[in-house]
């Protein structure tokens, strides 16, 4: 009897360790399970920083990549308009030195047109035409004093005094320069006229003149009409002042007149 309940207790206790010892072992094994699971997310997770880490590296490169190609594009695009702005700059220097080349000729041309003067070649043995259609009312006359009958005095007279009618024409008696033009209380609107060699021809008492200073005239141009008479010349009447000179002293122009 007591045989038969040590047999049963020794069974039911061997049934409990046998519970207990699967208890164990499958809390071993969860443990275990867990620990593995555990690892393995944690390896996960280390290949995946792993991975974004190398992505990011790519991604690097291939902003870096990326960025140094469009640094080249740049550098070529600022190149090319550096070389359009350089050629531009050249082409407005090289137009700016033809323009500076053109005007600098042109500029020569002129000078050396302005240094060409007129060629007038009047000598003693040339001969002058009349300037006006009329009479000598008074002979030129540097060795003896004349008498004027206006200033009603004797005086030298360095010109002659021709006679003619108001309005007649005045035309040039050789080929000369127009050297002025003025107004003298004696003798009116007066031109002087450079004929060359020192020689010179003086036109008064006129009106409407035709030419101006600088003209080159050739003999026979018209210059001008003989005005009314200046009041030194009231009583001798209206005529034409014509005086020649050579190196500024009178000359009698009757002796050159054909």
């Amino acid at each position: 009897m007591r045989k038969n309940k040590f047999v049963d207790f020794m069974k039911k206790r061997g049934t409990i360790v046998t519970l207990s010892l699967c208890l164990v072992g499958a809390a071993g094994f969860s443990a275990l399970y867990a620990v593995n699971k555990v690892e393995k997310a944690k390896e996960q997770q280390e290949r995946l920083i792993d991975l974004n880490e190398a992505a990011g590296e790519e991604d690097g490169d291939t902003v870096k990549g990326i960025t140094k190609t469009e640094d080249k594009e740049t550098e070529k695009a600022e190149a090319a308009n550096n070389a359009d702005v350089l050629s531009e700059s050249e082409a407005a220097s090289l137009k700016d030195d033809k323009d500076t080349a053109k005007e600098e000729q042109t500029e020569g041309l002129v000078d050396a047109s302005a240094n060409i003067k007129p060629t007038v070649n009047f000598t003693d043995s040339d001969a002058l035409t009349w300037p006006v259609a009329g009479t000598v009312l008074m002979d030129y006359s540097m060795d003896a004093t004349v008498y004027y009958k206006t200033l009603n005095e004797y005086k030298y007279n360095p010109a002659l005094i021709i006679g003619c009618d108001v309005d007649s024409q005045v035309v040039a008696a050789a080929k000369g320069i127009v050297e002025s033009i003025d107004v003298d209380g004696e003798t009116g609107t007066t031109i002087k006229m450079n004929i060359g060699n020192n020689y010179e021809l003086v036109y008064g008492q006129l009106k409407g003149v035709t030419v101006n200073v600088g003209d080159v005239v050739e003999t026979g141009t018209l210059l001008g009409y003989v005005s009314e008479p200046t009041k030194y010349y009231c009583e001798e009447g209206t005529n034409l002042y014509f005086q020649m000179n050579k190196e500024g002293v009178p000359e009698d122009p009757f002796l050159y007149l054909e």
